[in-house]
């Protein structure tokens, strides 16, 4: 297993906000966007390449959802094929897919679900097993629910589903999350960062953005 990447730590610290991209009709959107990182999904097979190259070049950082892409799922050789075509990450519910990602020294991120407390020993002894760079806990207003303990056993975190404003941004980052995942187009670019050296917004908009948080 790598080490958690500096690149995607970077990205991250700037801009905390993941963009769940679903279909190769949002990748525009994204690329049109100061987001850096994305969770890609339900795209087909065939476009997968082209769509993860066009990433790379624009220096986005990116993950694929194995469980949600067609011709992948199921797929004994899906990893080696992601391999190959230049994928540097991957999303899965799945704990054997996760270890081989490892193992690969692809960077992992496992989704979880913690529906009430019942499944929680579960998930967490999931995690601990296959060790993620990331969990995409879901849904993200559960984590009010849970011990610090309880956190510590499903982080590092990102926050998934139903993060719907800028408010639910704020507060999951002050919750303790390390990033958030949104499909909301227009939360991509809401918590950026400037840079120290960055010149000072010149708009409401982007004043709003930083003030976020």
């Amino acid at each position: 297993m790598i080490d958690f990447p500096p690149e995607l730590e970077l990205h991250l610290a700037r801009n905390p906000v993941i963009a769940s991209v679903f279909g190769i009709e949002a990748v525009p959107g994204f690329l049109a966007s100061d987001c850096r990182t994305c969770i890609l999904a339900h795209l087909e097979l065939h476009q997968l390449e082209g769509a993860l190259r066009i990433l790379d070049q624009a220096g986005k950082f990116t993950f694929v959802n194995i469980d949600a892409c067609s011709g992948l799922g199921q797929d004994k050789g899906a990893l080696e094929y992601l391999k190959k075509i230049g994928t540097k990450a991957i999303v899965s519910t799945r704990t054997s897919q996760i270890q081989r990602a490892n193992q690969m020294g692809m960077v992992t991120m496992q989704k979880v679900f913690v529906t009430d407390r019942s499944n929680l020993p579960r998930s967490r002894s999931a995690i601990e097993q296959s060790k993620p760079h990331l969990v995409q806990l879901m849904p993200w207003p559960v984590v009010s629910h849970l011990s610090a303990g309880e956190l510590a056993g499903l982080s590092p975190f990102i926050a998934a589903g139903f993060v719907l404003t800028a408010g639910d941004v704020a507060t999951a980052l002050k919750e303790g999350a390390k990033g958030i995942s949104t499909s909301a187009a227009e939360l991509w670019d809401l918590a950026v960062r400037r840079a120290p050296d960055a010149k000072p917004p010149t708009s409401a908009t982007n004043t709003a953005k930083e003030h976020t948080l």
